[in-house]
C-alpha cells in the first residue's frame, strides 16, 4: 500500500508474517493463559517482542513511502480511519454477542491500539525526524522508561506509545538495507538463534518468576500495577534488552528471497491483523472453543495452535485485504486538503460522540 515503488526486500515481508503470525497465536492463547502453563509460557515468549518487531519494521519502512520529504498524509488517514473503524467493529461484535462491554473512543485495550498508535509516531516523526538521531532515541528510551512512573494506561493509548517509541525511531533512522547488511552477517544470525533458543527455554522453565513482566512486556501498565516486588525503571530496562535481541534475532533469521505462500501472505499482513480479532470473536460466537475445551490433553491445545495458524494463513488470502486497500485506495485519491479535512470530521464526531455518550 506505498505511493513509491522501491524493489522489495523480501526479507520483511517474510518477517512481517511471522510477527502477525505470533499476533494470531497469542490472540487465541491469551483466553487460556489462566488454565494452561503452556500457554502461558507462549504468550510470554511472544509478547516480549512481537509488538516492538511490528513497529520497529513500521518505522523502517515507513521512508519508502513518502515523497521526498512529505508527511504522508493519506497513510496516517488510513490508520486513522481504519483504527476507528476496527474498534466499532469488535465492539458491536462484542456486544452482539452478550457481553457487557463499554466502549471508549480515545483509548483501550484492544487491538485497534497498534494503527492508531502508528499515526501518533508518523506526527512525532514529522516534528522531531529531522533533529539528531541519538538525540531523538535517548529522548524516547528516557520517555518510555519514565511514563511507568506515572499512572497512564491505556488513555489515548500514551503508555505503549512511550514503551515502543523507542523501536520505532530505531527503524526510522535506519534504512532497509543497513538493516538487511547487517542481519546478514553470520555472526549475527547465530547469536540471534542461541538467544531464542535459550530465551525460550526460559520461558518454560522458568515461567512463574518470568510470567509478571508480561504486563511490562505489553508496554500499558505503569510500574506499580506489576506484581514484581520494586518494579522500576530497571525492569523496564531488561525487557527492553530482550524485545530489542530478539527483534535483531527475528530479522537475523528469516531470508532474503521469496518463500512459497509465507512471503506474499506477509504482503497482505495488514488483512490477518485487522481481521482476526473478529474472527476469533465469531468462532468463540460459535461455540468453537467450547467443543475444543471438551477435547482431551494435550488434544485442546494442539487444536488451539492448529486453528490460530490455519485462521492466519486464510486471513493472508488477499480477498480479506482488499476492503482495506480499496479503502486507502480511496484516501489516495483524495487532495491533501479533502484528506485533511476528513480527517478533522472523523475526529470531531469521535469527540461530539464521546462527550454525548461518556465514552472516552
Amino acid at each position: 500500500m506505498g505511493s513509491i515503488q522501491k524493489p522489495r526486500i523480501y526479507k520483511f515481508d517474510n518477517v512481517r508474517m511471522f510477527a502477525i503470525l505470533l499476533v494470531v497465536i497469542s490472540s487465541f492463547a491469551d483466553g487460556y493463559t489462566d488454565s494452561s502453563d503452556m500457554f502461558r509460557s507462549w504468550f510470554l515468549f511472544a509478547s516480549s517482542f512481537v509488538a516492538p518487531l511490528l513497529i520497529f519494521l513500521s518505522g523502517l519502512l515507513q521512508k519508502q513511502y513518502k515523497a521526498g520529504d512529505r508527511f504522508d498524509l493519506h497513510r496516517f488517514s488510513f490508520y486513522l480511519i481504519a483504527g476507528f473503524a476496527l474498534k466499532l467493529l469488535v465492539f458491536g461484535m462484542r456486544r452482539a454477542s452478550g457481553e457487557q462491554v463499554g466502549l471508549t473512543l480515545f483509548g483501550g485495550a484492544t487491538i485497534e491500539w497498534y494503527l492508531f498508535v502508528l499515526a501518533m509516531y508518523m506526527l512525532t516523526a514529522l516534528a522531531v525526524g529531522r533533529f539528531n538521531r541519538y538525540a531523538v532515541i535517548t529522548a524516547a528510551l528516557t520517555l518510555g522508561l519514565l511514563v511507568g512512573l506515572t499512572p497512564l494506561r491505556d488513555e489515548l493509548y500514551l503508555s505503549r506509545y512511550f514503551v515502543f517509541m523507542p523501536f520505532y525511531f530505531a527503524g526510522y533512522y535506519l534504512t532497509p538495507m543497513e538493516v538487511r547488511r547487517f542481519s546478514h552477517k553470520n555472526h549475527v544470525k547465530i547469536a540471534g538463534l542461541v538467544f531464542t533458543v535459550i530465551y525460550f527455554v526460559m520461558c518454560f522453565r522458568l515461567r512463574e518468576l518470568l510470567y509478571p513482566m508480561r504486563m511490562l512486556f505489553t508496554g500499558r501498565n505503569p510500574y506499580a500495577a506489576v506484581p514484581i516486588e520494586g518494579c522500576t525503571v530497571y525492569h523496564r530496562l531488561l525487557c527492553y534488552g530482550i524485545s530489542s535481541v530478539m527483534v535483531i534475532a527475528a530479522v537475523a533469521l528469516f531470508p532474503n528471497r521469496r518463500l512459497p505462500l509465507w512471503t506474499k501472505a506477509g504482503q497482505n499482513a495488514i488483512g490477518v491483523y485487522f481481521w482476526h480479532t473478529p474472527l476469533l470473536l465469531a468462532l468463540t460466537a460459535a461455540g468453537v472453543f467450547g467443543m475444543i475445551d471438551g477435547l482431551g490433553d494435550p488434544l485442546w491445545k494442539l487444536t488451539v495452535l492448529t486453528l490460530s495458524v490455519v485462521c492466519a494463513l486464510v486471513l493472508a488470502i488477499p480477498c480479506f485485504s482488499w476492503p482495506l486497500r480499496k479503502l486507502y485506495a480511496l484516501i489516495c485519491r483524495m487532495r491533501d486538503r479533502t484528506c485533511a479535512i476528513v480527517d478533522g470530521a472523523v475526529i470531531l464526531i469521535a469527540v461530539i460522540a464521546a462527550a454525548v455518550f461518556h465514552v472516552w
